[in-house]
């Protein structure tokens, strides 16, 4: 196994990658077109929701991004602290992350901590809700994030693109990248680093007079090399890899309930990936993908330090054939090698293994105005069984102007290895979740207005929940059925006046998710919604530009969320407003940018997670020079 990690690394490290141009408010740039990415037919029927061009080119996680507009249900304990996502009331590990095609669900709790993921400027993020099990994976039961790193510089020669930024509670950070293109070669190596204090003042409201006082332990560090490398030595081949190393430290924050202590947690990834596209004239097409994932995590409470490890291989064959102008199919088998080694295991030094494999076929037909696209999946899990899968998508364009989309899946999730596998507690004989999803959704679309609304329902069997026994234990068990139900509305609008393009966006989305049954010792949750899974979401934004200038305004309000399962406790709801700001300007011949950004700009006091309390106005600027 160690001469074929070394290979694949050998084989990464010796090729260029490529990725980012930036493409922001006040330049035109020429994009060239991405290959190796996702088909199109995956999202025939899905609700989606794509994240807009900020006039913002610092470097920033998902989990700001997400929570300035909360098209997902985000679940944050602190600012650069743990964070995860949900989507439709399915919970964090059943909402997946893909990067370059790869998930980056941790096998070993299921979910991924978006607090880490970095995003460039020129990045792209969408979102799909609904459940994919099986066009992507398990995991994917209420949605999935992806994302699309930007595309390979395109202009021939050397590109160079460096910046800094400041900002509140000790915010410092600095990026650089560097590319090159020429023929059919293009190359890019991006670096960045970032670290806070994040000692913002906060009214204590668990104590006595509810004093003000300064969130304490809640630094955090980290940085990011991503390496990108395109190559087509014709036109019907094309070669792609990407290396993604992170290194991350993290103070852990103390609750407004607890005393202050100097707990901490380190996190190490190694990520690559690497991509053959081979096209057999105009109609075939084979894909090939091989992928390798090392993730470290130590975590120190109070000078008891536990480490986990995770590392996962996963290669996929996919082979695409148009039968005509109106009928395709898509077929794939992916395999996945993974295993894991933890302090809290049965044995800490044995490494558990799984090996995994998935057959995936689909078809896809168009007729005039209506594409379908059905797929069927079975995976086989060592140890485990996965049921069969499948899906079906329409889209179907009417008259006047409406579009009408459909989508139905049904869809599985395998238990991680923590619920398997840790010592005295964890269940060998964990049954998979699975479930079925269903959405249908109409839009309307005429010149530069765009309203669109959907309603959808999630019903999941054998949810896998750590409860205690008797003897005050948590335990994994098949004890829970959830029904999530909901709808979503939204409108666009981009229109032209004085001199200046403006664009307008609003969103709401509703959703109940509950439980339909339960386990005898918690009865009293029957029927009751699950904790922290808001009710009630929105968002809207404007944006403005005009020549070099341009400035967004995103606002957000959340609902009140339960914070137990009997419904008792809850948080009350909390709106943020964000300002984006920057300016274009030539500098010796080149393109300097200079930004800066507001955040909570009307000082909201607000919780997310009880007891953990989140920033008032802070502010960040920094500038970019492009050579």
């Amino acid at each position: 196994m160690n001469r074929i990690c070394s290979s694949l690394m050998l084989l990464l490290s010796g090729i260029p990658a490529g990725n980012t141009v930036l493409a922001q408010a006040g330049s035109v740039q020429t994009l060239p077109m991405v290959t190796i990415e996702e088909s199109s037919e995956n999202r025939t029927g899905f609700s989606t929701w794509t994240a807009d061009s900020l006039p913002l080119n610092q470097v920033i996680t998902l989990a700001e991004r997400l929570l300035w507009e909360t098209p997902l249900d985000v679940r944050a304990n602190a600012p650069g602290a743990l964070t995860t996502v949900s989507a439709r009331g399915a919970g964090p590990s059943r909402t997946a992350v893909f990067w370059k095609g790869v998930n980056l669900q941790n096998p070993m709790h299921g979910v991924v901590d978006i607090s880490l993921l970095p995003l460039w400027a020129g990045d792209a993020v969408e979102i799909q809700f609904g459940g994919q099990s099986a066009a992507k994976s398990g995991g994917a039961m209420g949605g999935a994030v992806q994302l699309t790193p930007a595309t390979l510089p395109d202009s021939v020669g050397w590109t160079t693109q460096f910046g800094a930024g400041l900002g509140s509670f000790g915010n410092k950070s600095g990026q650089a990248s560097l590319g090159f293109s020429e023929n059919r070669l293009k190359t890019q190596l991006r670096a960045a680093w970032q670290q806070a204090d994040n000692d913002f003042p906060y009214r204590n409201t668990a104590l006595l007079g509810q004093p003000v006082v300064s969130q304490q332990n809640n630094f955090t560090k980290r940085t990011d090399f991503q390496h990108y490398f395109q190559f087509a030595p014709n036109e019907d081949q094309t070669v792609q890899t990407a290396i993604w190393y992170q290194n991350a430290f993290r103070e852990i924050p103390p609750s407004m309930t607890a005393a202050p202590d100097a707990s901490w947690q380190k996190d190490r990834a190694l990520r690559a990936v690497a991509g053959w596209e081979h096209k057999l004239g105009q109609h075939t097409q084979w894909r090939h993908n091989l992928a390798w994932l090392d993730e470290t995590i130590a975590f120190d409470l109070t000078g008891d330090t536990d480490t986990s490890r995770s590392q996962t291989i996963q290669f996929s064959n996919e082979y695409f054939k148009a039968c005509g102008d109106r009928f395709s199919i898509r077929a794939n088998l992916t395999g996945w090698w993974q295993r894991a080694q933890a302090d809290g295991y049965a044995d800490s030094s044995q490494w558990f293994r799984q090996y995994r494999l998935a057959a995936v076929f689909g078809a896809t037909y168009q007729w005039r105005r209506l594409e379908a696209h059905a797929q069927v999946r079975q995976e086989w899990a060592e140890g485990q069984g996965a049921p069969f899968t499948w899906s079906v998508g329409v889209r179907w364009k009417l008259p006047r102007h409406f579009f009408l989309n459909l989508h139905i899946s049904r869809n599985f999730n395998l238990p991680t290895f923590n619920d398997r596998f840790w010592r005295n507690l964890g269940n060998p004989e964990l049954r998979p979740e699975s479930g079925y999803s269903s959405e249908i959704g109409l839009r309307w679309l005429r010149n530069k207005l765009m309203l669109e609304a959907s309603v959808f329902q999630l019903l999941l069997d054998d949810w896998i929940l750590w409860q205690p026994g008797t003897d005050g234990l948590f335990r994994p068990d098949n004890l829970r059925q959830v029904w999530s139900r909901g709808a979503s509305v939204s409108g666009h609008l981009k229109v032209g006046f004085w001199r200046s393009q403006w664009k307008f966006s609003a969103r709401y989305h509703f959703v109940r998710a509950t439980n339909t049954a339960v386990y005898d010792a918690n009865a009293i949750a029957l029927h009751k919604l699950l904790p922290y899974t808001p009710e009630h979401q929105s968002s809207v934004s404007m944006h403005w530009i005009r020549g070099p200038w341009s400035v967004s305004y995103l606002h957000q309000w959340t609902g009140a969320r339960f914070t137990t399962s009997d419904n008792v406790m809850q948080i009350s709801g909390f709106h943020t407003g964000n300002v984006f700001f920057q300016y274009s300007l030539p500098v010796f011949r080149q393109r300097m940018v200079l930004n800066a950004r507001i955040e909570n700009c009307w000082n909201r006091a607000y919780q997310i997670i009880a007891y953990r309390p989140m920033p008032g106005r802070s502010w960040q600027a920094g500038f970019l020079w492009k050579i």
